[in-house]
């Protein structure tokens, strides 16, 4: 992952946007460091893209398709008289993370989004390392695939899938809120266990 000390242009306007909001910086791949641009209004991406990331079940479709390349985008985003959320996508090798948490910068309940939009980076952080090890260790193919969906807008699942099987793929939930919806941070928990051969 990327060190920050190395980090210029675009990168570090990212990396100072976080500060600023009082969020830490999810994990980034050492090729963000030179591909990672402004795409929009905060908005970085280290590729260009044509369905704004609110629509995160566009992305997890593609992705659990098969056709997406390796990339990485965080951004704050949402729909005109909709709620904005912070958004961190990452894939790279087996693993497809999707992160969709709301939080506005203005919005009067920002500490305590602010605060579960830390920690799901912190736990993002572990499940990089994790899936790394679960590769090590056979539990991963290099060829398959982790794919883990955690919003609390939408609800989300975890998934593992070999080489050439299809999973389930998301649909759109009609629901801002689904009941009984896993919390996003218990996403993240889950698919971690299971990269550590704790389930």
């Amino acid at each position: 992952m990327a060190a920050a000390a190395d980090a210029g242009g675009d990168y570090a306007r990212v990396e100072a946007l976080l500060l600023e909001a009082g969020l830490r910086m999810p994990p980034m791949p050492d090729a963000a460091l030179t591909r990672l641009k402004e795409r929009e209004e905060w908005c970085f991406s280290t590729r260009a893209f044509k369905v704004p990331p609110y629509d995160i079940q566009h992305y997890v479709r593609k992705a659990m398709a098969g056709a997406s390349p390796d990339y990485v985008l965080i951004a704050q985003a949402g729909r005109a008289g909709t709620a904005h959320a912070m958004h961190y996508f990452l894939v790279q090798g087996p693993l497809q993370l999707f992160l969709q948490i709301g939080w506005d910068e203005f919005s009067t309940g920002r500490e305590r989004s602010t605060a579960l939009v830390n920690e799901c980076f912190g736990l993002a952080h572990h499940l990089v390392d994790a899936t790394a090890e679960a590769i090590r260790r056979g539990r991963l193919t290099r060829d398959g695939r982790l794919t883990v969906v955690a919003s609390d807008l939408e609800g989300g699942f975890w998934e593992v899938a070999r080489r050439g099987e299809r999973g389930t793929r998301p649909t759109a939930h009609t629901r801002r809120s689904p009941r009984g919806a896993v919390a996003p941070p218990e996403i993240l928990r889950q698919a971690w266990r299971w990269c550590r051969g704790q389930t």
